[in-house]
């Protein structure tokens, strides 16, 4: 149904909805399905803007879950042409805070990307300011044009368009944050391997300092113990793929530890990529979990984002039962979400990852409780809920259809 309007119209309208639709879904979905990730990413923002400290980590996560909902809910409404003038306006909104700041951002480049997409997709910050103005320019055509195309909900059902859509999102959000993301969109996700061995190495560098001076070393020539690590040298998109692990004197360990060719068959790795009081809280489960794997023939090793004395004095304190060695947050934060995670390597490969907050105390009671966890990355769940929404969606739209029909029916005269 059109209202009279002219074919190229309804056509222009339809375009708009879908590109400026699926663009702002897709960027809410993304950032909802790896919430922690996005908390990063505005964690980044604020301490580029110097404020980090002064903003409530719970005002993080809020913004975080609040921004990436009302992305997803407003891309479904205008794809689906529903609510023609809230939606678009919405859309505005959202794009009266982005436009500016994505500016700023093309100008400045205070970050290395703005993080739309999370880690789904990465768009150069100039490219991102320029999506922005094609974005605006096509809400305001949905909002301008908007009853020259007729909406596929019946008005009086699109409020549960936007009840089911929260449902989708609130059950990735929930499980992405408290568990692992349902879909991984890093470079070690299930089935990946901890390192690259058709990297050539010597791409590989590392920034060392000793007695204030700072230096870069490839992989193949890294310096004595004399030396302090700093931090990877590589640029930001060689970064997210390499893992570097450190043992307590400033060896690099990685490929020892990772090497699929001499991996051992099962490895727990436990990731503590936010040293801090709450993660020592876990350290007696963590060697319980320890003792576990030393009686099941598991190897089970540490990597905590600390260093030097730093790292020393967290050994002291928490008494790990098993190896520890240093790496980066940042590479941590790639490998597992969460302040403390737990990765499950079979042959070198991942099987498993888990927020460590998520797992039961009695975990260890569990049959099998190791190789019998399940992998909520593997895309296996993510099917399933996209599945159950888009099919709540289908049977609303059936609904939706089927009373427009009966509406429209002439009535039978009563003799």
């Amino acid at each position: 149904m059109s209202n009279g309007a002219p074919w190229w119209k309804i056509t222009a309208v339809w375009l708009a909805r879908i590109i400026a639709g699926s663009t702002f879904a897709v960027s809410g979905w993304a950032k909802l399905t790896d919430l922690r990730g996005f908390e990063y990413k505005i964690a980044d923002y604020l301490a580029v803007w110097g404020v980090a400290d002064m903003v409530p980590g719970a005002f993080v996560i809020f913004a975080a879950a609040a921004i990436s909902m009302v992305e997803l809910c407003t891309g479904v409404l205008i794809f689906t042409g529903s609510m023609r003038r809230s939606a678009p306006l919405a859309g505005l909104a959202l794009m009266s805070f982005m436009l500016p700041l994505t500016a700023y951002i093309a100008v400045a480049n205070p970050v290395a990307d703005c993080g739309c997409f999370g880690d789904l997709y990465t768009l150069s910050n100039t490219a991102t300011f320029l999506k922005n103005i094609v974005l605006t320019a096509l809400l305001v055509l949905c909002l301008y044009w908007r009853n020259a195309a007729m909406p596929l909900y019946r008005q009086e059902l699109q409020w549960l368009v936007v009840v089911l859509t929260v449902a989708y999102g609130l059950a990735i959000a929930a499980i992405g944050r408290q568990v692992q993301p349902v879909v991984d969109f890093r470079p070690y996700g299930v089935g990946k391997t901890l390192v690259d061995s058709e990297a050539p190495e010597q791409q590989v560098r590392y920034i060392y300092s000793r007695n204030g001076t700072e230096q870069t070393f490839a992989i193949d020539s890294l310096p004595d113990s004399t030396w302090t690590f700093v931090a990877p040298a590589q640029s930001a998109e060689q970064t997210d793929k390499v893992l570097a692990v450190f043992d307590t004197d400033g060896n690099e360990v990685t490929a020892e530890l990772f090497d699929t060719v001499n991996a051992p068959d099962r490895m727990l790795i436990m990731a503590v990529t936010e040293p801090g009081i709450s993660n020592l809280t876990r350290a007696r489960l963590a060697n319980e979990i320890s003792d576990y794997c030393r009686s099941h023939d598991i190897e089970m090793i540490g990597l905590v984002a600390l260093d030097g004395d730093a790292l020393r004095e967290w050994i002291g304190m928490a008494l790990p039962k098993f190896d520890i060695y240093s790496s980066s947050d940042t590479a941590l934060k790639q490998l597992v979400r969460g302040p403390m995670g737990l990765i499950y390597l079979k042959k070198g490969r991942v099987a498993w990852k888990r927020n460590f907050a998520s797992l039961d105390p009695e975990f260890l009671s569990h049959p099998n409780p190791i190789d019998g966890a399940v992998a909520v990355g593997d895309g296996q769940l993510a099917s399933w809920l996209a599945g159950g929404w888009l099919a709540a969606m289908a049977l609303l739209l059936g609904i939706s259809s089927l009373t427009k029909i009966n509406i429209n029916m002439p009535r039978r005269k009563v003799s």
